[in-house]
């Protein structure tokens, strides 16, 4: 699978947080942002599974 590069900008607040929970469940900053985000695919995805009439 190809992977892309994308670059945000967030708080510096909200990245040391990411950065204490990627440390506590030893993974990379990078590796918890992939897993936050698909997670959040996939309950947006059930969700509008369960909306359909």
């Amino acid at each position: 699978m190809n992977k892309e590069v994308i670059y945000i900008r967030i708080d510096e607040d909200l990245k040391k947080e990411l950065d204490m929970i990627a440390l506590e469940e030893q993974r990379s900053l990078n590796n918890l942002v992939v897993r936050i985000l698909t997670q959040y695919l996939e309950s947006i995805k059930k969700n509008k599974t369960l909306k359909k009439p």
